[in-house]
């Protein structure tokens, strides 16, 4: 009963998060295509896209995607949301970290890797319409002690 009676208060709570005016169905659309070799979704329902794009953004924050290269030569990312004034130069954007046992780029034992912002980019898949820009963040990986980890190839160029 408890149990029933906490959903049911979430759900309620949950529609306080209901987008005011939808989102073009050509963005959803979009969306959806670049969703579909992803996912496999490709009967995804662009209401719901169209539902989450409508979500209006908090005041001076913006997307940013950390993006990274793993073990295979393959793109990773994550994104986070931070004040629009980290995002004005590389110099200003926090380190991340995540765990490279899951992208082989670390051990299992001690898996932290430092992604390390490179270079920044407006992120042209998440377009803004209030002033702001998301971005897109090349990062290079580097373990906790700032050696960078072996499949970090950019920094071995550099030593060239």
């Amino acid at each position: 009963m408890n149990l029933s009676l906490a959903l049911l208060t979430a759900i309620g709570s949950a529609a306080a998060f209901t987008p005011s005016a939808p989102a073009s169905r050509a963005t959803s659309l979009c969306m959806a295509k670049h969703l579909e070799p992803q996912t496999g979704s490709s009967q995804l329902d662009t209401s719901v896209i169209d539902r989450f794009n409508a979500l209006p953004y908090p005041k001076a924050k913006i997307l940013a995607e950390y993006v990274w290269v793993d073990a295979k030569g393959e793109c990773r990312s994550k994104t986070r949301t931070l004040p629009s004034a980290e995002a004005e130069s590389i110099d200003k954007l926090p380190r991340w970290n995540f765990d490279g046992s899951s992208t082989g780029q670390a051990p299992g034992d001690d898996s932290e890797v430092i992604l390390r912002p490179c270079r920044i980019f407006k992120d042209p898949f998440r377009p803004r319409t209030d002033g702001e820009a998301n971005i897109l963040v090349m990062c290079d990986c580097y373990t906790p002690s700032g050696e960078p980890i072996p499949t970090n190839t950019r920094a071995i160029g550099e030593l060239i």
